[in-house]
């Protein structure tokens, strides 16, 4: 079986990689997975994949992921079609390319007669952009939508990145929680508000989204000048804010107005704070504070590399 992905659209391109990945460990949980970049040693390609395809008797079933092949001299895709041709049926190919080469090279040919998916991911046009940004809002989970201004805005910025049309699709849509996005709130995210995404990155670890907490983090810490230590103290000024919430809280105030008036916050930061109150007990935030505070002096002591420190908070949290 074998799976042909193409196009300059990386991102697209690996995520569909990812699902197949994904689609072949979920039929066969003890299935074997193979890359290779052929375009490493051209010369010998083809015995590589044959060597990466070979079963016997005892053998998995196995993937094989194979980049650079249609870059190859000719004469290596002529061979590579005879491998491929004697496979066994247990193996899985995927081929991957920024193109999909000429149609009448051996490849070509032979993909297009024996492939059972060729799928192209060329760059984004505005309108299929759009579209798509809207579709990794809808993915999000949260019940929100998109203004046209704010789109556009986006848009303007993004107009082919689709790594960076999901990544703020995602962040603004748990930013955000329920209704629509506004052009005010794309504006709040691209002249950079540090406390607000580090709220949101602790929103997203509440949703079970370790992985996504941590690539908003770092992507915040690799763009602010001040890097994981200054992260690290908007994440104490985070939990002190929640610690304040969680004592009123605690004490029997339970209305957002209330208690940002003990408080002295904004009523629109008390009533983020307090819908995600129950999530973080009193032990929790005291383990989260010690946690920092354990990670920091490592950090500054250079036991620990700052990005380590700062994934390990979000781990352990």
């Amino acid at each position: 079986m074998i799976f042909v992905l193409s196009g300059k659209d990386r991102f697209r391109l690996l995520r569909r990689r990812s699902d197949l990945k994904a689609e072949f460990f979920n039929e066969y949980p003890e299935g074997e997975y193979v890359a290779l970049d052929v375009s490493l040693s051209p010369l010998s390609a083809a015995r590589d994949i044959a060597s990466a395809s070979a079963t016997d008797l005892f053998s998995a079933n196995r993937m094989v992921e194979v980049e650079g092949a249609f870059d190859l001299p000719e004469d290596e895709k002529k061979k590579i079609s005879v491998v491929l041709a004697a496979a066994p049926p247990s193996v899985r190919f995927l081929f991957l390319s920024p193109s999909y080469g000429k149609s009448k090279d051996a490849l070509g040919v032979f993909f297009g007669e024996h492939a059972k998916i060729k799928e192209e991911f060329p760059l984004l046009s505005r309108e299929e952009a759009r579209a798509f940004f809207l579709s990794e809002v809808r993915k999000s989970g949260c019940p929100v939508s998109c203004s046209k201004p704010a789109c556009d805005r986006l848009l303007s910025l993004y107009p082919d990145d689709s790594a960076a049309l999901a990544n703020l699709a995602l962040t603004l849509s748990f930013y955000k929680e329920e209704g629509e996005i506004a052009l005010a709130d794309v504006e709040l995210f691209l002249i950079g508000n540090p406390k607000e995404k580090v709220f949101v990155a602790l929103d997203a670890l509440l949703s079970g989204d370790r992985g996504g907490a941590v690539a908003l983090l770092l992507r915040e810490a690799r763009i602010e000048s001040g890097g994981v230590p200054k992260l690290f103290g908007l994440l104490a000024w985070q939990l002190r804010e929640l610690l304040k919430i969680r004592g009123e809280y605690d004490a029997g105030n339970t209305r957002s107005a209330d208690i940002a008036k003990s408080t002295g916050m904004h009523p629109f930061v008390a009533g983020k704070l307090i819908s995600r109150i129950k999530d973080f007990p009193l032990s929790r935030l005291r383990k989260g504070f010690f946690l920092l505070s354990e990670l920091d002096s490592d950090m500054k002591q250079g036991r620990a590399d700052p990005e380590l420190a700062l994934t390990l908070f979000v781990q352990k949290f």
